[in-house]
């Protein structure tokens, strides 16, 4: 009869509060879930005072590696368009960009994880259902590009060797600047897409414009640096109003 009656105090308190602060009724060897008492009932729905999906744990390498991401993709996008046009300063300073972005961003990835081993065996399998899995793989072909390419960019431009091999070094940078843009643009935008597979409803209703929001970002970034390292060029300024837009 006690139960009955503290069921039926809950019911009441359930339909003039909408939530049960109080302890529940324990009929199966445990408490049911209370309020924490640093809770207000004007919090919100959620499960007995609990939120329904839980706020994301971030340590500042996460955040930090989603701006180098974006820009270091972005200037290698930069760099090629630099390359096509004979803009050569441009090109190297953004492969400068792309390229200690491919090395630091799996070291914060690495200290997020805690221990390198983790960060491998993220490479051990390939899931193409897993945005962080594809993320992974896409950041280690990036640096496989971005790295050597400005090797090679910087030997042919300081004309180190002479002949054919000089000529080998520029064709080679030219191939390799161009794998770093295509690989540099999904690195720029899968952040996006991580972020949208995550329970976090305002980010699973924007899943759509996320991924193009990140990459404008990562690309006005990419512009905004090169213009302060002094390369004030007219495809600059038109990739800031860009990003505006």
């Amino acid at each position: 009869m006690a139960d009955e009656r503290r069921l039926e105090q809950l019911r009441e308190q359930a339909w003039e509060k909408g939530v049960v602060s109080d302890r529940g009724v324990d009929v199966a060897g445990g408490p049911i879930p209370h309020k924490l008492p640093t809770s207000s009932s004007s919090d919100g729905p959620g499960y007995f005072g609990e939120p329904v999906v839980r706020p994301p744990v971030w340590t500042w390498e996460i955040p930090v590696y989603f701006f180098l991401g974006g820009l270091s993709g972005m200037s290698a996008v930069i760099a090629l368009i630099g390359l096509v046009f004979h803009h050569g300063d441009v090109t190297r300073a953004a492969m400068w960009l792309a390229a200690i972005g491919a090395i630091l961003s799996p070291i914060l990835l690495i200290m997020d994880l805690g221990r390198p081993r983790l960060f491998l065996n993220m490479l051990r399998v390939f899931k193409y259902q897993s945005p962080m899995s594809i993320g992974a793989w896409i950041l280690l072909v990036f640096g496989s590009c971005a790295v050597p390419g400005l090797i090679a960019l910087e030997l042919h431009h300081r004309q180190i060797f002479t002949g054919g091999f000089d000529h080998f070094l520029q064709i080679a940078a030219s191939l390799l600047i161009l794998g770093s843009a295509f690989w540099g643009m999904f690195l720029g935008t899968y952040t996006g897409v991580l972020l949208a597979a995550t329970a976090i409803p305002a980010w699973f209703l924007h899943r759509t414009v996320l991924p193009i929001h990140f990459g404008v970002a990562g690309l006005g970034s990419a512009a905004a640096l090169l213009e302060l390292l002094g390369h004030r060029i007219a495809p600059l300024g038109a990739v800031g109003f860009l990003d505006l837009a």
